[in-house]
């Protein structure tokens, strides 16, 4: 509930990691919330955003903020596969009364086979919100909401929730690729096949880490309990930025041998394995990869990376000064920068198209991200920096997809007026 700060009355605050979706975002703008971030860890190393730092982060923030905290929310698993901690933010969230979301949109598979990580649900979330058509066989646009029966959000909020942004005239066509999402996991064979594609998986890590300039991402096990990281194994994560951008590197692997990564990224290529994948898909993938690798042209790379690199990292503790941390870690809120306004204030604020150079130090009024994987670079009432506007320049530069900006060109950026 609440206004976004008119009348008088602040504007509840939700809990959010800053590598949330867009649509999370969007989510802020329509209801008024106004974003406390919340820390995620970063493997240096491998130049991988991790999971969120719950252990660490999330008890002080809920003692901060108290009782103007409405939600918590968080990202598991992220794109990459990686998996928070949902049991310990459910444990205290439940101890202060706060309902825990979980972006599960990565996630609808999870638990439908031995091997695979636990669901959220099962883990304590109250809501689930799963994109069953990025790992499961619905039409895309279909997607479901879990809610726990210990949820702690009065009986009937969520399906009123949902009126006001839910069509009274629904696809019949989505939701009966719902169902047969749900039939075609609930059969043996459906199993099975998900168990084979996970030991696929870990072959194509095998003979992928073996290829000259390739890095298969490897983290450590144990869960954030013992200092690792849980992972979804049908995410197959490498970074060979040796060789070239990711965004060169799929354009390759699709031109020359039909091969679709899931997430091309500056750094990273991520591919994901499914129930569908074969034997014949992982020796096509290892030799796709050795020949776009062994005579890609690195130099054209070179300058993006490393004005990408340029960018902040989220505390100094996590990350070295030779390998800082990506402009989507947590960065100082527009609540925190003095200047009090929340992302939706900022939406409807008036606005003006200024030089990018003079953008920086402003509010943003605009959501810019490179697409996917989704994750705001800027988004309204937040400080543009010049490391943000470095970053998503190199995004561009390399060949990503930004969208959101009102001057494509990125020369100019659109501001609250001051």
């Amino acid at each position: 509930g609440g206004g976004g700060g008119g009348g008088g009355a602040p504007a509840p605050k939700v809990v959010i990691p800053r590598n949330a979706h867009k649509s999370a975002l969007h989510a802020l703008v329509t209801s008024g919330a106004a974003p406390v971030w919340l820390d995620s860890r970063w493997d240096a190393a491998q130049q991988l955003v991790l999971d969120a730092d719950v252990g660490a982060s999330l008890p002080s923030l809920l003692e901060r903020h108290g009782g103007e905290i409405a939600a918590v929310l968080l990202v598991s698993p992220t794109y990459h596969g990686v998996l928070s901690d949902v049991e310990a933010a459910s444990r205290l969230c439940r101890a202060a009364g706060v309902p825990l979301i979980v972006d599960e949109a990565h996630g609808s598979h999870l638990g439908m086979a031995p091997g695979l990580p636990r669901p959220a649900l099962s883990r304590g979330a109250d809501l689930v919100i799963q994109s069953s058509h990025k790992t499961l066989g619905a039409m895309t646009q279909a997607a479901m909401l879990h809610i726990s029966a210990d949820c702690p959000l009065p009986h009937g909020v969520v399906p009123q929730a949902l009126e006001l942004v839910q069509s009274s005239s629904p696809s019949y066509l989505l939701l009966a690729s719902l169902d047969a999402a749900r039939w075609q996991y609930a059969d043996a064979d459906a199993r099975r096949d998900t168990a084979a594609a996970i030991a696929l998986a870990q072959q194509a890590r095998c003979r992928l880490s073996q290829l000259p300039g390739v890095r298969v991402f490897a983290p450590l096990g144990g869960g954030a309990a013992g200092g690792g990281v849980e992972t979804d194994p049908l995410r197959v994560v490498v970074r060979c930025d040796d060789a070239g951008s990711g965004f060169d590197l799929d354009e390759a692997l699709i031109e020359r041998h039909g091969v679709y990564c899931e997430l091309p990224e500056l750094r990273h290529l991520t591919f994901a394995f499914s129930l569908g994948t074969t034997q014949g898909d992982v020796d096509l993938l290892v030799e796709a990869l050795r020949d776009v690798t062994a005579d890609a042209d690195a130099a054209p790379f070179a300058a993006a990376a490393d004005d990408a690199a340029s960018a902040p990292a989220a505390s100094a503790s996590e990350a070295a000064p030779a390998a800082p941390a990506p402009v989507w870690l947590p960065l100082p809120a527009a609540v925190a920068d003095g200047r009090g306004l929340t992302p939706r204030e900022a939406f409807f604020a008036p606005s003006e198209l200024v030089d990018a150079r003079e953008a920086v130090g402003r509010l943003s009024a605009e959501l810019v991200c490179s697409y996917p994987p989704g994750i705001p670079v800027f988004f309204p009432g937040e400080p543009i920096t010049a490391e943000a506007l470095q970053h998503i320049r190199a995004l561009r530069a390399a060949g990503a997809d930004v969208c959101g900006c009102s001057d494509a060109s990125l020369a100019r950026l659109c501001v609250v007026v001051e």
